[in-house]
């Protein structure tokens, strides 16, 4: 039998695929001991190539996949908190804050009593924060940046008694001005709480 593109020539071989006779020089080796004409080998070859590609595009979108699922609701949710906190350190580091609008409307409500006390409390503690550690000479020094309140209701201020403490574990002094006799009045620190009996006084 002779060679399908050399007649003149005899077939050696056999494409594998189509089954054409070929010549030694017609035939292509595409794998061990199998051969193909220059047509099927070339398929052959882009077949491979394809496939290849294929298989890249598969394996990467595999990965991508993967990269996904690893991102769930439980990261994102961290993101989330990791930006809160960032935010709020942000204000406390660089930003005053403000005091309570409500402030007003409690001393109004509460005009004498251990709510006002612990109101001013926390305007105390805000000034120190915001002001490198120093506590204000009077209570009007909180007004209106730590604690909101009108110049009318400045007066309520005089039913509490305030001092500074040379010791820092003390810092300043904070309590009612007036309690009834035998009836507990608290003292309140930098450094704590600490409570006493009134002597129906000035304390």
């Amino acid at each position: 039998m002779q060679c399908k593109y050399h007649p003149d020539r005899e077939a050696v071989y056999f494409c594998a695929s189509c089954n054409t006779p070929l010549c030694s020089d017609c035939a292509e080796e595409v794998g061990p001991g199998t051969y193909a004409c220059f047509q099927c080998a070339m398929l052959q070859t882009v077949s491979s190539v394809g496939s290849n590609i294929r298989d890249r595009k598969e394996t990467a979108l595999e990965k991508e996949a993967r990269k996904r699922k690893k991102w769930g609701a439980f990261h994102y949710f961290l993101i989330v908190c990791f930006v809160l906190i960032l935010s709020m350190w942000g204000v406390i580091i660089f930003g005053g804050k403000p005091a309570p609008e409500q402030t007003a409307t409690m001393l109004d409500e509460n005009k004498a009593g251990r709510v006002l006390l612990f109101l001013v409390n926390g305007s105390i503690k805000r000034f120190a924060h915001y002001e490198g550690n120093r506590y204000p000479e009077r209570l009007a020094d909180l007004v209106p940046r730590y604690l909101h309140v009108k110049k009318n209701q400045l007066q309520f201020l005089e039913k509490l008694r305030y001092a500074k403490d040379p010791d820092p574990a003390i810092g300043y002094r904070l309590s009612l001005a007036h309690v009834k006799k035998g009836e507990m009045n608290i003292t309140l620190t930098a450094g704590g709480v600490k409570y006493f009996l009134g002597s129906g006084e000035g304390t």
